[in-house]
C-alpha cells in the first residue's frame, strides 16, 4: 500500500482540517515522520489506521475518542485517506459517531459512524 493523500479533520490534536500529500515525496519508499512529542505524529498513523480498519493504532481508542476537544461543534470529525494497492488507486472516507448541531430547531443530533470506500 502506497499512502497517496491524507485528510484530517477534528481529529486528534488537529482542530482545522489538515492535508499531508504523500506525493510531495516523489517515489521514495521509505520516509520519516519526525516532530517534538504532541506535535501529531501517532496521529497521523491513527488516522491512516482509523481509515482503512475503522480502529486507531493498537486499538487503543475508539474513532468517538478522537475527536479534537477544540473544534467547533459544527466541525465534522472526518478521516480521508487517498491510497493504492499497485496500479489500483482508492479513496476511503470515515466519520466516527459524534454529535452536531440540529438543522432545524435547537439542541444536537447524533451522527452515527460512517465509513465509504471507491475505487479511483
Amino acid at each position: 500500500m502506497k499512502p497517496i493523500l491524507l485528510a484530517m479533520q477534528a481529529f486528534g490534536p488537529f482542530a482545522e482540517r489538515e492535508v499531508i500529500d504523500f506525493r510531495a515525496l516523489g517515489e521514495h519508499p521509505l520516509f520519516l515522520i519526525n516532530g517534538a512529542t504532541g506535535a501529531g505524529k501517532t496521529t497521523i498513523l491513527d488516522a491512516i489506521s482509523y481509515a482503512l480498519f475503522g480502529k486507531t493504532t493498537g486499538a487503543e481508542r475508539q474513532g468517538e475518542q478522537m475527536r479534537c476537544h477544540h473544534a467547533g461543534v459544527d466541525v465534522a470529525t472526518e478521516v480521508d485517506f487517498i491510497f493504492a494497492i499497485g496500479t489500483n488507486i482508492y479513496r476511503v472516507q470515515r466519520l466516527p459517531t459524534q454529535w452536531r448541531p440540529k438543522l432545524r430547531g435547537e439542541g444536537l443530533k447524533e451522527d452515527r459512524a460512517t465509513g465509504t470506500l471507491w475505487q479511483i
